[in-house]
């Protein structure tokens, strides 16, 4: 009893603060959601892919960005701010654009009322795990506190949903949930913490391996999306993880071996198998799951389809880090907004691991609809555009 007490606290939390639930989304840019696309809602979890470390107690006390993005907009944009949206606007809030929805919040930016949970959550934390306990050094022991893992992002969820069920009614809740399209952005963290230097990759290599690494993570994000799906989740995207064996930490620490490429293709190798049994196991869960429609963003290609042809897209640079210190800025990550470059459009990479707004927003273009012009494709089987517009009675 004590132990469903607990579970149900940041519920109650979540009440107490919020002070009071409208029955109903009272203002248009609900009414607009609803008339522009079937999905009323954009939830998302992930890792320092879709949140820029705003999403914690302490914030902005203590912003972890951890040489990550910055949460004012000032120098880029999240896969959130831009899914579906132009790559040429400049305002920060347009988050899900093209579906008609207002900003994600972050979960812990909530303000209690059942109406902002409805428009949609952003449950991203900087970093997170898709295993529990794979950050080390003073991080471990507190990550559980201060970051949330895959499996703490899914109790948020369901947390969420039992607000809405509270106070709006089980039809509604389960609507909310099938209705809404749920983006997940896994692996990065979880593979730098690999490949990393130092005692966690000694401890994590010896005991899955490191090609094993990868059976344990699609077991375990698999099971997340069943769990969601028991929650009558219904539209699903995984995001794919990038190839860092390009990314200028992982060149900075191979650069000794790479005899004047720009990436160590022992890493893209292990990622790129990840991704294929990713992708692949998704495709099975597709079927197995009567109503669900789960698609793969292979954001590995799109990635690799840059660094090939940088030109074209119009960078300089596919190496370096626009933002960092030492070697191809890979020695010390982005801590302050003045370390960053100039021209931070030209560059692929912003810090250690993470890709500049420029590049993010190929990659979120190409997500949700493919380009006559490149011909990318990233969503498979369908694209974002075509998940967020099937029609409830078909995703049911």
């Amino acid at each position: 009893m004590g132990r469903k007490l607990l579970l149900l606290a940041p519920v109650f939390a979540l009440v107490f603060f919020g002070r009071f639930f409208p029955r109903e989304i009272p203002d248009a840019a609900a009414a607009a959601a609803d008339a522009a696309y079937p999905a009323t809602a954009l939830f998302v979890l992930g890792d320092s892919s879709v949140n820029c470390g705003d999403n914690t107690f302490f914030y902005p006390l203590l912003p972890l960005n951890f040489s990550s993005t910055f949460c004012n907009g000032s120098h880029h944009r999240l896969l959130p701010d831009l899914i579906g949206t132009d790559s040429k606007l400049s305002d920060p809030a347009v988050a899900a654009e093209r579906m008609g929805l207002p900003p994600v919040t972050p979960f812990f930016g909530l303000n209690g009322t059942a109406a902002a949970m409805m428009r949609g959550v952003n449950f991203g934390s900087t970093p997170a795990t898709i295993v529990s306990g794979v950050l080390d050094g003073w991080l471990r022991g507190y990550d559980r506190f201060l970051f949330q893992s895959l499996s703490q992002q899914v109790r948020q969820v369901f947390e969420i949903l039992q607000v809405l069920q509270l106070e709006l009614g089980a039809s509604a809740a389960r609507r909310a949930a099938s209705s809404a399209l749920f983006i997940l952005s896994f692996g990065k963290d979880d593979y730098a913490a690999l490949f990393s230097r130092g005692s966690e990759s000694n401890r994590l290599a010896p005991k899955y391996g490191r090609r094993g690494f990868a059976r344990l993570l699609v077991s375990r994000l698999i099971q997340a999306i069943r769990d969601l799906y028991d929650a009558d989740v219904r539209r699903v995207a995984v995001m794919g993880v990038a190839p860092l064996g390009c990314a200028p930490r992982i060149v900075w620490e191979g650069a000794y071996g790479l005899g004047g490429r720009d990436c160590v293709e022992e890493v893209n190798e292990i990622v790129a198998e990840y991704n294929a049994k990713l992708s692949a196991r998704l495709l099975r869960l597709n079927s197995e799951l009567a109503g669900a429609e789960i698609v793969f963003c292979d954001v590995y290609g799109g990635m690799m389809e840059i660094i090939a042809n940088p030109r074209i897209y119009g960078f300089k640079n596919v190496r370096d880090a626009c933002c960092g210190v030492g070697r191809f800025g890979g020695m010390i990550g982005c801590l302050a907004q003045e370390m960053a470059c100039t021209e931070p459009n030209s560059y692929v990479w912003w810090d250690l691991y993470s890709t500049t707004e420029s590049a993010n927003s190929l990659l979120a273009n190409w997500s949700w609809s493919p380009s006559s012009e490149s011909r990318q494709q990233l969503c498979k089987p369908i694209a974002l555009q075509e998940l967020a517009s099937i029609s409830d009675s078909e995703a049911l």
